[in-house]
């Protein structure tokens, strides 16, 4: 392997890996917005049925249907928050720049694997080199121009163990095409401490 296949290789790797930190925080924004809409849905209902049937249905006086209809108030007031808290929190901008992340990402890992196969062997290598340092700018740029990943340490290392038994079991895939994809991943399981 030449010096620059090793950069190159280095740098799809690292690329690789920041996808799947990007398709988790993807993931992970979409799940906090589905769960608010969810919820917000469900609680709407909920207090229109009790504004309309509460009074009816509960045996209140004055008194306690003035309480009962500041209780409601309250009530879809946090409705309205969760509603809007969206625009509060950013979640779904949050969500589409991680997923615009991806398509970058999965463009440059393209790029590296056009040089590391292609490339290298048809080009002459100042050529190579050239495209080389471009590559190295181009994911320097990614980096700053991407999202910071607001996952913990732990998370962070599951994405990265993931990412290396997905390439692990694609290599033993390459090999076997009938290989039972469950029972590896129950092999790798155990194996974990």
């Amino acid at each position: 392997m030449t010096e620059i296949e090793h950069v190159v290789q280095d740098l799809e790797r690292k690329a690789n890996i920041s996808r799947d930190l990007h398709i988790y925080s993807s993931k992970k924004c979409k799940k906090w917005i589905n769960l608010a809409l969810i919820l917000t849905v469900i609680l709407t209902m909920i207090i229109t049925f009790l504004s309309l049937a509460g009074p009816l249905m509960l045996p209140l006086d004055d008194n306690g249907k003035n309480i009962f209809g500041i209780i409601i108030a309250i009530a879809g007031l946090s409705v309205l928050f969760l509603s809007v808290s969206d625009r509060i929190f950013g979640l779904n901008e949050r969500y589409a720049t991680h997923n615009q992340g991806v398509k970058l990402l999965t463009d440059f890992i393209r790029e590296c694997h056009q040089l590391r196969h292609i490339d290298l062997k048809e080009k002459r290598e100042e050529e190579n080199l050239l495209r080389l340092e471009a590559l190295q700018r181009e994911y320097s740029q990614l980096n700053q121009l991407l999202p910071i990943n607001d996952i913990s340490d732990y998370e962070f290392l599951k994405c990265k163990q993931n990412h290396y038994l997905k390439v692990e079991l694609s290599k033993k895939l390459d090999n076997d095409p009938h290989l039972d994809i469950d029972e590896a991943m129950k092999i790798h399981k155990l194996k974990e401490p």
